[in-house]
């Protein structure tokens, strides 16, 4: 049994997984600085590196079914089950591979939801900045299904929703 292309297809993920955590470090920073401008270019690399990350993650699923079909397995041929297959070497190597591409989907998830609450607050915060102003009405947006309704809502990230 040959899993090299299973190897590759992992370490393609790997990659595309730490460059997208490395965007959303970056994001953060971004959010941080309230530089809006960059940011919507880095949310652009963002949607690029997630099209990217599911294509692999088809890749990788084909060539681990691919090899279970090699070792004689039933569909969808858990990588487990394949290991006893394999040169133990190999398979710890891949092992490796699958914990270190977990883990960085992990923080990519956890860094996701913590940008999600920074931008929420920055938003409450701009609200509250408008309020004390005088402002009395933050104005009216449309929703996604093309209906007026008011920008004040009780969820942040949904007001930003609105307006984008």
């Amino acid at each position: 049994m040959d899993p090299q292309a299973w190897y590759d297809s992992l370490a393609a993920e790997v990659s595309c997984a730490e460059r997208l955590m490395a965007l959303t470090d970056q994001q953060q920073g971004l959010l941080i600085q309230r530089n809006f401008g960059a940011l919507t270019d880095n949310l652009s690399a963002q949607r690029v590196a997630v099209e990217e990350l599911f294509v692999l993650s088809r890749r990788r699923s084909e060539a681990q079914r691919q090899l279970a079909a090699q070792c004689h397995l039933p569909p969808p041929g858990k990588r487990l089950d394949i290991y006893p297959f394999l040169h133990p070497d190999q398979a710890r190597t891949l092992e490796e591979v699958v914990t270190h591409l977990q883990r960085s989907m992990d923080s990519c998830q956890r860094a996701f939801r913590q940008n999600q609450l920074l931008l929420g607050r920055s938003i409450e915060l701009a609200q509250q900045v408008l309020q004390r102003s005088g402002v009395v009405s933050t104005g009216r947006t449309y929703g996604a299904k093309g209906k007026e309704r008011a920008f004040a809502t009780a969820n942040p990230v949904s007001r930003w929703q609105a307006v984008v």
